[in-house]
C-alpha cells in the first residue's frame, strides 16, 4: 500500500505538505493539493486508514534576538497569526542577545522535529546554506538560496533625511547597530548622504549589535547626552528616542524648537509619550505576511516568488519634528 511518503516522492513535496493535503487540515496551495491529491490516486492511497492516524499540523520556528524589544516583540505577535491563519504551530526561540540557539533550531529541523524557520536573527557560524531545508530570513542574511525579507530602509533614511533638512538642521546625530551585513544599515548610510550633500554636519554612534533593550539603550542616551544636546536632530531606534526625549525634557532643552527627534521602527511604544515621538514606521503585518508566505512555498515544495522582498516603511509624524 502506498504511503504519505511514497506520494511525497512522487508529488516531489514534504511529507507534512502530504498529510496537511489529504487531512485537510492547514495550509496547502490548490496547486500543491491537486498535485498530491492526482499523486495519491494514482497510487491507490488507503484515504479510510489515513484518517485513523492524527494529521501532522505544520511546527514552524522563530528564532528572535531579544523577545522583550518591543520591535521583536510586535514582529512575533504577527508571525505568529500569520501562522496561526495558515493553520501552523509557532514557536518562540528568544536568543536573548546571545545567539545561541540556531544550531540547535537547525538540527530540530533535520530530525523533523520542526518544519521550518523563521529567522529574524543571525545564521550560526559555518551556516552554508538551506540544502532543502525550509528556512527564511528576515533583515539577516543567510545565504543566496534563503529567501531575504525587509523594510525598504533606504526609503526610511531618506524620508527622515528630508524631515530634518525641511525642519531646519544643519547638526543630526544618529545611533547605529555594528554589524554591517544586516540589511537595515541603509537607513543610516542613506541618511548621512543626503544630510551632507545638503550641508549638513553628521555625527554616527556605531554600538554593538549584539547589545539591545531598555537599559542599555538608555544608557548609550546618557552616555553621549553632551554630543546630543548640541544637535539639532537626532534619529535612533524607539527606546532610545523615548529616552532621548526624557532627557531633553528634564534638561528643559525645547522639543522639537531646539532638537527634532526621529525614531525608528514606530512601535506603540512612540505613541505614549508625550510629545508623541514622530517615527519611520517599520510595516510588522505585512514583513510577518511575506516571511510566513514565503516559507509556505518551501514547506509545499513550490517555487519561491521572490527570494528577496522589500517592505515599504510608513512614515508618521509627530510632535517631536
Amino acid at each position: 500500500m502506498a504511503t504519505m511518503r511514497d506520494i511525497a516522492k512522487k508529488a516531489g513535496v514534504g511529507v507534512g505538505t502530504v498529510s496537511r493535503a489529504l487531512s485537510d487540515t492547514g495550509y496547502t496551495a490548490k496547486a500543491t493539493r491537486d498535485k498530491i491529491l492526482a499523486a495519491a490516486d494514482e497510487m491507490g492511497y488507503d484515504y479510510e486508514s489515513s484518517v485513523r492516524a492524527p494529521a501532522k499540523t505544520a511546527t514552524v520556528a522563530v528564532t528572535l534576538p531579544l523577545l522583550q524589544h518591543p520591535f521583536f516583540a510586535k514582529m512575533a505577535d504577527a508571525v505568529e497569526l500569520e501562522l496561526r491563519q495558515k493553520g501552523c504551530r509557532c514557536l518562540f526561540f528568544n536568543n536573548f542577545n546571545a545567539g545561541s540557539c540556531q544550531t540547535e533550531l537547525l538540527s530540530l529541523l533535520e530530525d523533523g522535529l520542526i518544519s521550518g524557520l523563521i529567522a529574524l536573527d543571525d545564521p550560526p557560524p559555518g551556516f552554508s546554506g538551506r540544502r532543502g531545508r525550509p528556512i527564511v530570513a528576515m533583515d539577516r542574511n543567510w545565504g543566496e538560496d534563503v529567501p531575504l525579507i525587509h523594510s525598504d530602509h533606504g526609503q526610511g533614511g531618506r524620508i527622515a533625511a528630508e524631515v530634518f533638512l525641511e525642519s531646519g538642521c544643519r547638526k543630526v546625530i544618529q545611533f547605529m547597530g555594528g554589524n554591517f551585513t544586516t540589511n537595515f544599515n541603509p537607513r543610516h548610510v542613506v541618511l548621512e548622504q543626503i544630510l551632507r550633500a545638503n550641508g549638513c554636519q553628521v555625527t554616527s554612534v556605531h554600538t554593538p549589535w549584539n547589545f539591545m533593550g531598555y537599559s542599555y539603550d538608555r544608557s548609550v542616551i546618557h552616555d553621549y547626552w553632551n554630543v546630543i544636546r548640541e544637535m539639532d536632530g537626532c534619529m535612533t531606534n524607539d527606546i532610545a528616542a523615548l529616552s532621548c526625549l526624557s532627557t531633553a525634557l528634564e534638561m528643559e532643552l525645547p522639543v522639537p524648537e531646539q532638537l527634532r527627534i526621529i525614531a525608528y521602527d514606530g512601535t506603540e511604544l512612540t505613541s505614549l509619550c508625550q510629545p508623541a515621538l514622530s517615527a519611520v514606521e517599520q510595516d510588522c503585518t505585512a514583513l510577518a505576511k511575506a516571511c510566513v508566505d514565503r516559507l509556505m512555498e518551501l514547506l509545499d515544495g513550490t517555487s519561491v516568488t521572490e527570494m528577496q522582498t522589500l517592505v515599504p516603511v510608513i512614515w508618521k509624524k509627530r510632535g517631536t519634528t
